[in-house]
């Protein structure tokens, strides 16, 4: 996103500040305008042109005019592009050497920190970001931390989440939000509002969420943030993705995708990809879908990105099984387990996890395996108020049953799943459900009399004809050709012809 016409102004402004101090040898203004186009340049994502003016500041000439406190603030917001752009190592490297400078500017000690718990945010330590982020809000004064108050409590609802402490996250992240409302910090708001969405989209509540977001993606806009926009355009399709807009999402991954690529933002660039994955799966392009999953699991690894790493794991896994490759799903999940059991066990991923190692179970005819994983999830699902997740696995449940042979069990569970998915919103999760059903009752054996059977069938022929009609609405290929075999079989039979 090019600059606004104020920070065209502004960048104009320290151009010339920049060169007339060179002229007057200024060493103040020299450093203090080098650092400004810095900040200029990360707030509008140029990369690039951050790390040239925050670099000189770090060379000589200019290092030995600026204190040791200019060095430290060149130093962490160095550190911050390298994190954006997805070089952890670089990252790290850059915090060290920015506290090594010794700051004795609070605000630049607090900053340090911040950057320090986003990093290992990313290395999977949401407990320790959590403990630490509870320390400096306790020990530190609201007038002291200013608007970083606000980014410290919506790291550590992001953090919580990422646990599966949903409500305590939900409670953080409205304190969070009223408190940055307050402060007129905008950035705060937006972000709030962005972590907000996103775990209300969790929990099933897709009206708010969805309020959440527009209002993030509104700040977004008139901050100029670019990186943001991508970030919240990720999770809005996200969203949209649950409830059954899936052109919609599919727009708004393609931008967001090809927008991270063009600013070198690493981490988004592959989180896009993972949703687009997901898009790619439920539509059936099973071998696209195969490769995006692929190449993003190894770009996470070699980045260092755990949750991401995982995340590409457990696509890889549910691709394999929609191939009918249930054992080699059952590979990427074991490395997925080793990876994020003891990280977040009760977060979402981990409930993700659960189900679909279930799945694979269930398809190569290990049921006790399947109930115990689904179980096991089933109640995650509830502990962590995921509503959507836990009607999710009851339809699961349903064809887990009906697997086994059990079938009243399976129409009982089915049916419950696409009324409870139907009044959330999920539609794709519904038309999955019935179809679920439809199959259940055309193969059924309840019928105790001819009319029971034929009442069986023609619930069988309602679920399906809703299921279809769902699934061409999202352009589900391969689950309109279940649908149309299924009708087939569904079909009244014709009397044989007479002879004449």
């Amino acid at each position: 996103m090019p600059f606004d016409s104020e920070k065209m102004r502004l960048e104009a402004r320290l151009l010339g500040l920049l060169n007339q101090a060179l002229q007057d040898r200024n060493r103040d203004e020299i450093v203090a305008s080098t650092l400004a186009l810095g900040d200029l340049y990360l707030s509008g994502d140029l990369y690039e042109k951050a790390e040239e003016y925050l670099g000189r500041v770090l060379e000589e000439p200019v290092l030995a005019l600026a204190r040791p406190d200019e060095r430290a603030r060149a130093a962490l917001q160095l550190a911050t592009v390298a994190l954006r752009r997805g070089h952890l190592s670089t990252a790290r490297d850059g915090l060290k050497r920015a506290r090594d400078f010794q700051p004795t500017a609070a605000a630049l000690q607090l900053e340090a920190r911040r950057l320090h718990c986003e990093l290992e945010l990313y290395a999977g330590r949401y407990r320790e970001v959590v403990d630490s982020i509870e320390a400096t809000l306790g020990n530190e004064s609201p007038e002291k931390l200013g608007d970083l108050r606000v980014d410290f409590m919506v790291l550590e609802g992001r953090a919580r989440r990422l646990m599966g402490r949903n409500r305590q996250a939900s409670r953080l992240l409205e304190k969070a939000l009223d408190l940055a409302q307050r402060l007129g910090y905008e950035a705060g708001t937006a972000s709030a509002h962005s972590e907000l969405g996103r775990l209300l989209t969790l929990t099933g509540k897709f009206k708010p969420a969805s309020e959440h977001l527009a209002a993030a993606l509104r700040s977004d806009e008139g901050m100029a943030s670019q990186l943001r926009l991508n970030i919240d355009a990720r999770r809005l399709a996200l969203l949209q993705i649950r409830m059954g807009r899936w052109q919609e999402a599919d727009e708004a991954l393609e931008r967001a995708y090809q927008s991270s690529r063009d600013l070198g933002t690493l981490e988004s660039r592959l989180a896009c990809q993972m949703v687009r994955v997901t898009l790619r799966r439920l539509r059936g392009d099973l071998d696209d879908a195969a490769d995006m999953a692929l190449d993003a699991m190894e770009g996470a690894r070699s980045a260092g990105f755990l949750r991401r790493h995982v995340q590409g794991l457990l696509a890889m896994a549910q691709v394999a099984i929609d191939r009918g490759q249930s054992r080699e799903a059952l590979e990427h999940l074991r490395e997925a387990e080793n990876l994020y059991g003891r990280v977040a066990p009760e977060s979402s991923l981990g409930i993700h996890v659960l189900v679909t190692a279930a799945r694979a179970h269930d398809r190569l005819g290990e049921h006790a395996e399947a109930f115990d994983r689904f179980m096991r999830a089933s109640g995650l699902a509830r502990e962590t108020g995921c509503e959507v997740e836990r009607h999710i696995i009851d339809s699961q449940l349903g064809e887990h049953f009906r697997l086994r042979g059990e079938e009243e069990k399976a129409v009982e569970l089915l049916t419950r799943s696409a009324r409870e998915l139907g009044e959330l919103g999920a539609k794709f999760d519904v038309a999955r459900a019935r179809l679920w059903l439809a199959r259940l009752l055309c193969d059924a054996h309840m019928a105790r009399s001819l009319e029971d059977r034929q009442r069986e069938i023609k619930l069988a022929r309602s679920n399906l004809f809703e299921a279809r009609r769902l699934f061409e609405l999202l352009h589900a290929r391969g689950l309109l050709a279940e649908c149309t075999e299924l009708e087939a079989k569904l079909q009244p039979e014709r009397p044989a012809p007479t002879d004449k």
